[in-house]
């Protein structure tokens, strides 16, 4: 889909469903609520720190993070984003391939859920990087290509919803023409409700049929 008709998309779910986790894309609440929960204990412990949640919704991702962080919310629906304030993020409607943030702002960058939206996602990267410090984290959550799974659900989809899904080997190396390091993935298995970790590939992965990858940029 193109940038105009998402914006749509999302603009209709968030009139629809309101502040809940279905205004989002998950398979439904359950899967939503294990996908954060694993994510947010991934990346461990956060408190006092400046994370933005790039492509943020309606805030219910990185909500568990503003009681004890200040936590920046962006996004393309201006409807989702009423209800991202409301549940404590500092919200705007910036464009995520020219944010509006100072270089080096952020301890913590997530994008959840986002790049496969998108036929044209390195510049998002290379914004996301921009914008976190030297030695902070940036952590994107996708769709896996080799899922198995997903091949098959394409046999029966009439139409192409997402623009692109990815395979880690390729993400792990824009991370590094980044500059970061320390890459790691956590991989799930929908409809499975046990995650791996890990820095590589393994077997199990055409099992996998989303991951999260995070890298800490390098300090010079």
């Amino acid at each position: 889909m193109s940038h105009a008709n998402w914006k749509q998309y999302f603009d209709h779910k968030a009139e629809t469903h309101g502040a809940s986790v279905q205004s989002s894309d998950y398979f439904n609440e359950d899967s939503f609520f294990m996908q954060r929960d694993n994510t947010l204990r991934w990346l461990g412990p956060c408190s006092g720190l400046e994370i933005l949640d790039a492509g943020c919704g309606v805030g219910a991702f990185s909500e568990p993070l503003v009681p004890h962080n200040h936590v920046y919310g962006v996004d393309f629906s201006e409807k989702s984003l009423e209800y991202a304030a409301g549940r404590g993020l500092h919200t705007s409607a910036d464009d995520l391939t020219a944010l509006s943030f100072g270089d080096g702002k952020f301890d913590v960058v997530v994008c959840i859920g986002v790049i496969q939206l998108i036929e044209q996602y390195r510049p998002v990267l290379k914004e996301l990087a921009r914008v976190t410090k030297p030695g902070g984290t940036l952590l994107i959550e996708t769709l896996h290509s080799g899922s198995i799974q997903r091949k098959i659900l394409r046999l029966f989809e009439q139409s192409k919803k997402f623009d692109r899904m990815y395979a880690m080997d390729e993400l792990k190396q824009v991370f590094s023409q980044h500059g970061f390091e320390r890459i790691e993935f956590l991989k799930m298995y929908h409809p499975f409700k046990f995650v791996s970790k890990g820095s590589e590939q393994g077997i199990g992965d055409p099992f996998c049929t989303s991951f999260a990858i995070k890298g800490v940029k390098k300090v010079d």
